[in-house]
């Protein structure tokens, strides 16, 4: 079936044409459709957090060459390496659950049927599996970088 035949097939349905039926599973659709789409509003978003914290603790661990607990305590400065680099690796690894969610997504092909309705619920499930976790390794990495600057202003005092 053509782009056009489909769009077509769909104006109908969205016009009343179709059965009961036809006209509930391109509902399903059109729902399903809409919570892909938040879902990837939401995990653009989080990638904008997800990349500020990593360039934050990157530089501060990594690239500026700098200790923030240089002179002081030296459990105090282990226990903040050891919380940036950890906060470091949930937060890259959150990009890696969190950029499968960002896909494009293609119409369905075809008939409309209860398969493949099934199909785009599972491809819903899975996504917001990924950005589940891609939300919760972001928490942890930004509440390390949290820590990690308290700690730094509380051993600069």
């Amino acid at each position: 079936m053509s782009l056009a035949a489909q769009a077509l097939a769909v104006a109908r349905l969205q016009t009343g044409q179709g059965t009961p039926d036809e006209r509930a599973r391109l509902a399903a659709w059109d729902r399903l459709h809409g919570l892909l789409s938040t879902l990837d509003s939401k995990t653009s978003v989080l990638l904008r957090f997800n990349a500020i914290v990593v360039a934050a603790l990157a530089y501060v661990l990594i690239v500026s060459g700098a200790d923030p607990f240089q002179g002081g305590n030296v459990l105090v400065g282990t226990i903040g390496k050891t919380v940036g680099h950890l906060s470091l690796i949930a937060t890259i690894v959150s990009c890696g659950f969190a950029f499968p969610v960002i896909n494009v997504e293609s119409g369905y092909v075809g008939e409309l049927d209860d398969a493949t309705l099934e199909r785009k619920a599972a491809l819903v499930a899975r996504r917001t599996g990924y950005y589940a976790w891609a939300w919760r390794l972001a928490v942890a990495g930004g509440a390390g970088f949290a820590v990690l600057v308290g700690l730094a202003s509380l051993h600069l005092k």
